[in-house]
């Protein structure tokens, strides 16, 4: 994946940290779920009942289901008629939180398609003939998806894994098909991880809330006592093509220090940050971010450009080295506790 615009995603470390979250949840007892207030995105309550028609589809002769929702065609293999109500549900829902923090411009016209294999051989199968000559790239995913060209692409694995995972890829398929996918890693990925974070009512239906992410908070925490985090401005110029090359520790860190970046940037320092990113996200919706980078390059009169930097420094501030003594005294309150 040779740049963080190049219309592909593939979470490498997504798999890896939702399945530390599904066996740490025991030990890590209810974790604090605080939701973030930005546009009114994140409610506390769970969207009404999602209605949905279904129809028989098949993959290579064996039989599957065809779920329509308003905005999803999801193709899946899987059976369980209790998965089979819920995943409209679950993604409807998210797509409404999606729209709330940025409305989408355009894709009414089309249903969005996601394909849900309920094994590990489908989804290869899958994935060999959809992304063809870059299937390689695809196939280093191991227990999880990626969203390529608008389309998600999922291997079913538990629900603990595979729901926040649909919301995570979800949202790069949202900007992709109803948005605008030229956005830095540091935004794209940090905003899907963002949505990450799951709980089921209790007539087991899905609220969204961003702090209950214990996977990405553990990894933070580990990152945070090792002194391991990136520096910020490895953080905003990091592209999708580097993601994919790091040992899979690193990319954990990544993942985990992007998910309280975001939260940092809503509600840290008072909110301090708070309308710079949302003029931020208002201008995700009007697509003119290379133009807003650009300029600030230039009045930064600096001799490398980086998207994702000169955009950070356009939006929210020029001082990295503030910024980032501020985020990590931030992270290590959200996760060990440090004052």
């Amino acid at each position: 994946m040779p740049d963080a615009r190049v219309k592909v995603q593939a979470d490498f470390g997504q798999a890896a940290a939702l399945a530390r979250w599904r066996d740490s949840r025991a030990a890590l007892g209810v974790f604090c779920a605080v939701s973030f207030v930005i546009a009114g995105c994140t409610s506390n309550s769970a969207t009404p009942a999602v209605t949905h028609e279904s129809e028989p589809w098949a993959f290579r002769g064996r039989s599957g289901t065809k779920l329509i929702t308003l905005h999803y065609e999801i193709f899946t293999t899987l059976r369980d008629e209790a998965l089979l109500s819920g995943i409209p549900e679950m993604c409807e829902s998210a797509y409404g939180e999606y729209a709330k923090l940025i409305p989408p411009q355009r894709g009414g016209d089309e249903r969005m398609k996601v394909y849900l294999f309920a094994s590990r051989p489908e989804w290869v199968e899958f994935t060999r003939e959809f992304t063809g000559p870059r299937a390689g790239i695809f196939l280093k995913v191991r227990n999880g998806g990626y969203s390529e060209q608008g389309v998600s692409v999922i291997q079913y694995v538990s629900h603990d894994i595979t729901f926040p995972l649909l919301a995570h890829e979800g949202f790069h398929q949202y900007l992709y098909c109803c948005v605008n996918d030229q956005v830095p890693a540091w935004l794209n990925e940090g905003l899907a991880v963002y949505f990450e974070g799951q709980e089921l009512t209790g007539d087991n239906r899905t609220r969204f809330s961003p702090w209950n992410n214990p996977g990405r908070s553990n990894a933070l925490a580990e990152a945070l006592i090792r002194k391991k985090l990136f520096p910020m401005a490895e953080i905003l110029d990091t592209n999708a093509g580097r993601i994919a090359g790091m040992p899979p520790r690193m990319v954990g860190t990544y993942y985990a220090q992007l998910w309280a970046l975001i939260g940092f940037l809503i509600e840290g320092e008072g909110g301090k940050h708070a309308d710079g990113f949302a003029r931020l996200l208002k201008a995700v919706s009007g697509g003119e971010l290379e133009q807003f980078a650009r300029a600030a390059h230039v009045l930064n009169a600096s001799d490398d450009y980086s998207f994702g930097r000169s955009l950070f420094e356009a939006f929210i501030t020029k001082d990295l080295s503030a910024f980032e003594d501020e985020f990590v005294r931030y992270a290590k309150q959200k996760t060990i506790g440090d004052k």
